[in-house]
């Protein structure tokens, strides 16, 4: 049990990192033209941030929780439940965004 929930950790903050190399690497792009950030790209970076802080948390849980801290198994497992919803979602946004993307770009003028 304590194992799987280190590997699962392990798991979601590499696929988080991936995504957000993904995501500097897209940036860079974008940084070339001087534009403001929008709305948009600011409630991004937001989610983006939110869906890190419940990596983090949960980390943070299960290192206590496997170091014989004083933590509840309950709260872990929600704090687990809690990151891997977040970052499921957050894996959703980004396939949308890319098929929206993708359409854009096939669309002849």
């Amino acid at each position: 049990m304590q194992l799987r929930g280190q590997e699962l950790f392990s798991h979601h903050q590499d696929r988080v990192q991936q995504l957000l190399d993904q995501i500097a690497s897209r940036q860079k792009i974008v940084d070339d033209q001087p534009q403001e950030e929008t709305p948009f790209a600011s409630l991004m970076t937001e989610g983006i941030g939110r869906v890190n802080a419940h990596q983090l948390d949960s980390q943070d849980l299960v290192e206590q929780l496997l170091s014989g801290g004083d933590v509840n198994q309950a709260e872990v497992f929600t704090s687990v439940q809690k990151a891997d919803m977040s970052f499921r979602l957050l894996v959703q946004i980004r396939n949308k965004l890319m098929q929206a993307y993708e359409e854009l770009n096939s669309i002849r003028v």
